[in-house]
């Protein structure tokens, strides 16, 4: 099938094209100039900020036009039940990370969760309006083993987000501190904890969804530190409280 045969790319297409190839491109600058190649190393906090700017307002995008209007306008209850949805999504929860990172230095790193999910979104857009083009270049191949692997692609977002929490606590002993930044973002991972939502852009997931992915992590990670943590006299009563707060209204996790 030729490229000038292809589907008519309609405004909100054209949107997502445009911003996960923005986050794309600005993200594999931002990744060089971290490396500290000449010229490109001046580039790297611009970049870094245009690859959150991009992915947001993607995101903010989305969620514009998914926002239902109830039936009665002024009925709170319904507004609370139509925003209900659109705030625990994907991308309200990406927004949130995007604007934790954005407050501090550059760190190419948290890109690649958002950079995945646009690429998918990017491969997506090109394998149905430029066919041609992606099998030219071999993207097709690329973009038959993203979907063949997703959803490691989806573990491998959820555990590079829950390893920024450590960043965040480390920087607290630096004066790069913020107390406000680990706060949002433990609660951000938190959400992400219980998300149900399994449509990031407009992809969705080939399994499961975003809380399952993040509770695999959790539960690998408690499994590689009980031995360690059991030893501690009286550790129960503190992370007892915590653990119930953390994992509040999430979903069973599923097990195969």
């Amino acid at each position: 099938m030729a490229d000038a045969a292809k589907p008519r790319m309609d405004f909100r297409t054209l949107v997502f094209f445009a911003m996960t190839l923005s986050l794309c491109l600005n993200t594999v600058v931002c990744f060089i100039g971290s490396l500290g190649l000449p010229v490109v190393k001046a580039f790297t906090f611009v970049t870094y900020r245009a690859a959150l700017m991009s992915a947001s307002t993607a995101f903010l995008y989305r969620i514009a036009y998914s926002i239902k209007a109830p039936a009665s306008i002024t009925s709170l209850a319904g507004w609370r039940a139509s925003l209900a949805p659109v705030l625990n999504s994907n991308g309200a929860h990406y927004v949130i990370y995007s604007i934790v990172f954005a407050m501090g230095r550059p760190v190419p790193t948290v890109l690649f969760p958002l950079t995945i999910c646009g690429g998918f979104q990017l491969l997506t857009i090109a394998n149905k309006h430029f066919p041609a083009t992606l099998k030219r270049v071999r993207g097709d191949q690329v973009f038959a083993l993203a979907q063949q692997e997703m959803h490691k692609m989806m573990a491998m977002c959820a555990t590079m987000e829950c390893s920024m929490l450590p960043l965040l606590i480390m920087e607290l002993f630096t004066p790069a501190r913020s107390v406000t930044r680990v706060v949002m973002y433990v609660n951000y991972l938190r959400r992400r904890y219980a998300c149900k939502d399994d449509t990031v852009f407009r992809i969705k997931y080939t399994y499961g969804n975003a809380g399952q992915f993040h509770q695999q992590v959790w539960s690998m990670l408690g499994q590689k530190t009980s031995p360690i943590l059991s030893r501690v006299p009286g550790i129960d009563k503190v992370l007892g409280p915590l653990k119930r707060w953390f994992t509040q209204g999430a979903a069973p996790m599923k097990t195969e």
